[in-house]
């Protein structure tokens, strides 16, 4: 039985200079599932489906923090990919490396796991990666089977290079709804 659902949200820098890949993951209990599916719905009910952190209204983006306070999580990461590109043979893996080494989803790499992907990114990419090889299973659909978790990761993603350039208020940093959350790159 997993332990633990993961929900990732790949963002594909490559046509840009680096950073390559940037890495965007929410970790939610198992046994919380339905509950958090729920709750990410009803908090961003309200919002266009492909919404981006920084288009909404300050106080939109306040209320939208306030709502996601309430949406049951083990941890949310966001890795970017800021070594030269010389340094590494696969940006991606290595975020993915960072994620189950380096961080709160260590733990979550250490049990059983399942993963669903959001915004259709190839699976093939990413299989033989950590966090993703030792999953359970691997779901290229999470906006079919929890839309709303999907929608919420995927806003996450947008929400986290202003959060970490500090480029919005704290009340505003939709990062700090959550009780464990890590942002950087791979150092």
């Amino acid at each position: 039985m997993n332990r633990y659902t993961v929900f990732l949200a790949v963002t594909d820098r490559t046509s840009r200079p680096d950073p390559a890949f940037a890495l965007t993951a929410l970790a939610v209990d198992a046994e919380r599932l339905g509950e958090a599916e729920e709750r990410a719905a009803s908090a961003l009910a309200d919002l266009a489906p492909d919404s981006a952190w920084l288009d909404l209204a300050p106080s939109v983006r306040r209320e939208t923090v306030a709502r996601v306070r309430s949406v049951p999580h083990h941890a949310v990461d966001h890795t970017e990919h800021d070594r030269l590109p010389a340094c590494s043979a696969s940006p991606l893996r290595d975020c993915l490396r960072s994620l189950a080494v380096d961080s709160a989803f260590a733990e979550v790499a250490a049990h059983p796991h399942t993963v669903y992907l959001t915004g259709g990114y190839p699976i093939g990419a990413l299989s033989a990666a950590p966090l993703v090889a030792d999953a359970q299973a691997v779901h290229p659909d999470a906006e079919t089977s929890y839309p709303g978790l999907a929608r919420l990761v995927t806003l996450l993603a947008t929400a986290a290079a202003p959060s970490v350039d500090a480029a919005v208020p704290d009340e505003e940093d939709l990062y700090d709804a959550f009780d464990r959350y890590t942002l950087g790159g791979l150092g």
